[in-house]
């Protein structure tokens, strides 16, 4: 916790710290590295991620289709759209570093000395219809529309792109990291709802709880915030609830790198 206070002291909280000092390679080789165990949520929940509700859900009753797809704040990595990439025609990724963006594109041209082959591995392993995993990777590029800014305290995120509403937005670790607190959290709900049409759907992974990360030498800022709180502002924002899981097990879980209490992954549904 001095460490965390540390960095609060010298106010290295808040966007311009991402441009400034988020090392994208130093992010993946800490907690998306293939064969790694120790990861924080990405190997011991990484089914909550990638899985549930595009196929984890034996009941269909929330797994979501549509059209178009847009992931918010995709980071240097793309296992959130692995699995809805078997769900959706065409998929926008966005995020606010541009080395982040510049690291989605290396992927895309197949120039990224990175692999995310055991995350692809994971998806195939569990849908069970004898993909491989190559073959699904081949997929997911070819769907993806592009790769764009996106910055959530601003009205239209995405500005200057412009887009028709989309049918499903996903996002994993990011609307907690962008908010300064819980009333600019509710902005940035507010803003991501009118990116999707009437009855479209929201996927939502996070960490309740949880007030830093860090990666490399540096400290990032997260909204401390519950389960039940992230609920009950996307309520007030427009929005049904329709599917809920959280658990509280952390697994292995290096408390240094953040203090985050459990995972939850939250689906909702835009108000007709």
């Amino acid at each position: 916790m001095a460490v965390v206070l540390e960095a609060m002291n010298r106010g290295k909280f808040g966007r311009e710290d991402y441009l400034k000092y988020f090392d994208s390679a130093v992010f993946l080789k800490t907690f998306h590295c293939d064969g790694q165990e120790t990861s924080i949520a990405i190997k011991t929940h990484f089914h909550f991620i990638v899985l549930f509700p595009f196929v984890n859900n034996k009941s269909n009753q929330w797994k979501l289709t549509g059209r178009r797809l847009l992931d918010i704040g995709t980071g240097p990595t793309i296992h959130t759209v692995i699995s809805a990439s078997n769900c959706c025609d065409t998929i926008y990724l966005s995020d606010f570093a541009p080395q982040n963006r510049e690291t989605l594109r290396k992927w895309l041209k197949g120039s990224l000395q990175h692999s995310f082959r055991s995350f692809f591995q994971y998806v195939v392993d569990r849908e069970g219809k004898g993909e491989l995993p190559s073959d699904r990777e081949a997929m997911l590029k070819d769907k993806i529309v592009g790769i764009f800014p996106l910055d959530l305290l601003q009205a239209e995120p995405l500005l200057p792109s412009l887009f028709p509403t989309f049918d499903i937005n996903t996002s994993s670790l990011c609307m907690k990291v962008a908010a300064p607190d819980l009333a600019g959290y509710e902005i940035i709900a507010r803003s991501v709802g009118k990116l999707l049409k009437e009855g479209g759907h929201i996927a939502l992974f996070g960490v309740p709880e949880g007030s830093f990360y860090q990666v490399g030498s540096h400290i990032f800022y997260c909204l401390k915030i519950s389960g039940e709180q992230v609920q009950e502002i996307w309520k007030r924002s427009g929005f049904k609830i329709v599917g809920w899981m959280q658990n509280a097990s952390l697994g292995q879980h290096d408390t240094s790198l953040s203090d985050f209490e459990g995972v939850f992954h939250m689906v909702a549904q835009k108000s007709l």
